[in-house]
């Protein structure tokens, strides 16, 4: 894991505690780069900050339950007891 992917764990595990707070989180974080000398590592951070959003909404869409998943479900159900 790399150090631009630790800071975005990080943010955004705070920023999903507290979602009031985002701005000043970003704000502190930038600043504690600063101070690290580590500014170079914002965009990647962000990136990193995108990728774990998108995995967390993907994963909430694909395990929701839609009618036509439960149908099939019940389908091979169905065709596992008749074969076995």
């Amino acid at each position: 894991m790399t150090t631009g992917e630790s800071y975005a764990k990080a943010l955004y595990a705070l920023i999903k505690k507290n979602p009031e707070k985002a701005s000043l989180y970003a704000k502190n974080l930038k600043t504690a780069l600063r101070r690290r000398g580590h500014e170079k590592l914002l965009p990647q951070i962000a990136a990193e900050g995108e990728k774990l959003r998108l995995r967390e909404e993907r994963s909430m869409q694909s395990s929701t339950e839609t009618p036509e998943r439960e149908q099939n479900r019940i389908l091979f159900e169905l065709y596992r007891k008749l074969t076995a």
